[in-house]
């Protein structure tokens, strides 16, 4: 997808969460507004910016008293460095080091960028780092939660916006769910899968999927009923998760169900 270097084609959306890796502990802000987006062909090029923390914590994460300091720097270099047509897409703190990650142009050279992080760079040696990686590897698997982590984000989103409304979140209603497939062999494992949890109504239906290739997928869609608490709606999640994510290699589009609240 083409869009002008210089801007953001998505709304921004950043969302922070912690894991643990063989490296150690790890904490993440990614922005999930880029996702629909990822990869973009006009921004091939991955930029690295280390920030080496002052004084990180003896895990490696960063210091509460340092974070004001640390985003400052970070949102300032995002900013200077948005009219070369670098989009920042998310950061990732662990081992003593606050990284950050840009997409850009290949027309865009160290020569450009370097200057205008040690201008703005303040009390911190920030390193940079250029590579290709057209695939935008680093953002949709590095920095990207899992899918759980991802879907349980989502239900916080979904679940607000019932409140919101005045829904009666403990009051059981049918919650419809949607999966897509490579293959439908997979799919249809899935589907006797699903009906041993009490799933009811599955539909196995041919779609057509343009982005990122042309190609046929296999949708299901299905219900049960339950109550849509968070957390509730998460131990559902899970309970697909497992049937999609083991050798069914499916993916989970989220949920929906009607607003039940009282009546006046």
């Amino acid at each position: 997808m083409s869009a002008p270097s210089s801007a953001k084609p998505w709304q921004e959306s950043f969302e922070a969460y912690f894991r643990w890796s063989t490296e150690g502990p790890q904490t993440v802000g990614i922005d999930l507004g880029a996702s629909p987006h990822a990869p973009m062909a006009s921004h091939p090029v991955l930029w690295r910016l280390t920030l080496p923390l002052k004084n990180p914590m003896s895990n490696g994460l960063r210091d509460s008293d340092e974070e004001d300091a640390v985003f400052a720097v970070q949102d300032v270099l995002a900013a200077r460095l948005r009219p070369l047509g670098l989009l920042m897409v998310g950061h990732l703190v662990a081992q003593g080091t606050q990284a950050v990650y840009l997409y850009g142009p290949k027309s865009v050279t160290a020569k450009q960028v370097r200057p205008v992080v040690q201008a703005h760079q303040g009390a911190y040696e920030v390193g940079v780092a250029r590579t290709r990686d057209p695939d935008w590897t680093a953002y949709l698997r590095m920095l990207f939660p899992s899918p759980l982590q991802y879907q349980v984000r989502m239900n916080r989103q979904r679940v607000a916006l019932l409140r919101a409304e005045g829904d009666l979140l403990n009051v059981a209603r049918k919650v419809t769910h949607r999966a897509h497939f490579p293959w439908e062999q997979l799919a249809k494992d899935a589907e006797a899968r699903l009906r041993d949890l009490g799933f009811e109504d599955i539909r196995c239906q041919i779609v057509p999927q343009i982005v990122p290739v042309p190609r046929l997928m296999w949708r299901l869609d299905f219900h049960r009923v339950d109550t849509v608490d968070e957390a509730r709606m998460d131990e559902v999640a899970e309970e697909i998760l497992d049937i999609l994510m083991g050798p069914h290699l499916g993916t989970y589009d989220g949920w929906g169900c009607l607003l039940v609240t009282e009546h006046p």
